[in-house]
């Protein structure tokens, strides 16, 4: 019965130590399992860095938004990303001037400081004195050196005789009228017109009244007809619309006049659809000077002109030289005179010319003492 007892209890202690070490166990792995928990937590990133590294970036600048002066260097904001658009020539009140060089000598005579002569003395536009029997590189040079410094060209495209079939550097039979050469004068428009130094063409001087046939102009069958002016006037601005079209009157024509003013004979025909343009040659510098000259010549052909084309521009040329058959140098106080008369006369004038320049060591050079006239040149430049 002891033995039995004994047996009893000592089941109950076991199974009563069994219970209490799966209590301890359960209590154990309870704990365990709170203290991993409190650990994962622990190792999970706070949330709020996480938001400052995501935001941060797009405090940065992009190619897209303004930039901050930090992020954002001053070079980069100083840089152009387009190309100026050129200032535009003004369309009244340009200084010009006629002849500039000679057609013989290379480069025409002429040196950067002729160029810079002529900025000097405030000349915003100039026209050489050759043709198509020019060479390319001294075309090149004149146009660069214009570009340079700023001078706008008056390109020939039909003012000299090589235009009109009188071949470079021949004789010509006495008999040769001038025959407009279409192909020839549009290569050579195609050439230069996409120089930012060209301003116009030029197409007809005086309607060849210095052609090598028309002697001095006592021959008139030797002048261009309308027909022919039309023509050379719709084959350019074909090669090249971008660019006006001009022509050179005899302002004589005008002062001896009342009327009659473009008939063949005359020398100056004209009608719509010759010139953009028209410079009227009023060279007062004869022998007797006529103080009315300017004016009067002025006034008729602007007139008559705009009678037939209202919206053209006028280019006055006055005379600043001397040769040795009719003109003679003016004293200053002529060409002040004329030039006082063009402005008010023409006081909307695209230009006032002058000729002319020349080229050092030849027979006329406008800033040298012994065979130009800088006395000239002075009261060009201060008008």
């Amino acid at each position: 019965m002891k033995t039995a007892d004994k047996s009893t209890k000592l089941l109950v202690y076991v199974t009563v130590a069994t219970c209490a070490l799966m209590a301890l166990t359960i209590t154990i792995l309870i704990v365990y399992k709170i203290l991993h928990d409190r650990q994962a937590d622990d190792s999970v990133p706070n949330p709020t860095p996480t938001i400052v590294v995501t935001v941060t970036p797009t405090l940065e600048p992009s190619p897209t938004n303004t930039p901050t002066p930090q992020a954002q260097p001053t070079t980069l904001l100083q840089a152009p990303t387009t190309t100026p658009t050129p200032t535009p020539m003004p369309q009244q009140g340009l200084k010009m001037m006629k002849d500039v060089g000679e057609a013989y000598m290379d480069h025409f005579g002429l040196t950067e400081a002729d160029f810079q002569n002529l900025v000097d003395h405030d000349i915003d536009l100039i026209e050489g004195n050759f043709d198509i029997c020019a060479y390319d590189e001294d075309v090149e040079y004149f146009l660069d050196m214009s570009q340079k410094y700023g001078i706008k060209v008056v390109m020939n495209a039909g003012s000299g005789e090589a235009e009109w079939g009188y071949e470079c550097d021949v004789n010509w039979p006495k008999d040769q009228k001038p025959v407009w050469l279409k192909a020839k004068v549009q290569a050579w428009v195609n050439k230069w017109k996409s120089y930012p130094a060209v301003y116009a063409w030029d197409t007809s001087n005086e309607a060849g009244l210095n052609f090598p046939n028309s002697n001095g102009g006592k021959n008139t069958s030797m002048y261009l007809t309308l027909d022919q002016l039309k023509t050379a006037y719709a084959d350019v601005k074909a090669a090249d619309p971008n660019h006006p079209v001009m022509i050179r009157m005899i302002g004589w024509v005008f002062y001896e006049n009342d009327g009659d003013y473009f008939s063949y004979s005359k020398g100056n025909p004209y009608a719509v659809g010759v010139a953009d343009i028209v410079m009227i040659n009023a060279y007062s510098n004869v022998d007797d000077y006529y103080p009315d000259f300017v004016p009067t010549v002025l006034q008729k052909a602007h007139d008559a002109i705009t009678a037939i084309t209202p919206n053209v521009k006028f280019i006055v040329a006055l005379g600043a030289w001397q040769d040795t058959d009719i003109f003679v140098k003016p004293p200053a106080s002529h060409l002040q005179m004329d030039i006082s008369a063009a402005e008010k006369t023409l006081p909307n004038a695209l230009a006032i010319g002058f000729f002319k320049y020349g080229a050092e060591n030849s027979e006329w050079y406008m800033p040298d003492a012994t065979i130009g006239a800088p006395d000239l040149y002075n009261v060009i430049k201060n008008y």
